[in-house]
């Protein structure tokens, strides 16, 4: 994957950060809307940079991602035994 990256010399498209991610296209767009993948836009176009991606996805791979429990969703309620 990173050595994909490394080989590309121009802006990415969504398309093409999509493959070597092997994330949907509109992942890759909900990334970029909520700043959390280094992109920029020409015109309403998303573009990336090969090699500040390469940086972002470093900086991922470093960082231990949270888990959390099943139980710990913050949208699900637990049920409490008051019966």
């Amino acid at each position: 994957m990173l050595e994909e990256l490394k080989a590309k010399r121009s802006a990415m498209t969504v398309k093409e950060v999509a493959k070597i991610l092997n994330l949907s296209q509109r992942e890759i767009y909900k990334l970029a809307a909520a700043n959390q993948i280094p992109h920029f836009k020409i015109g309403t176009s998303v573009r990336f940079d090969p090699p500040a991606v390469i940086v972002w996805l470093e900086a991922k791979m470093m960082t231990p991602a949270v888990r959390r429990s099943p139980y710990s969703h913050p949208h699900r309620q637990r049920l409490s035994n008051t019966a």
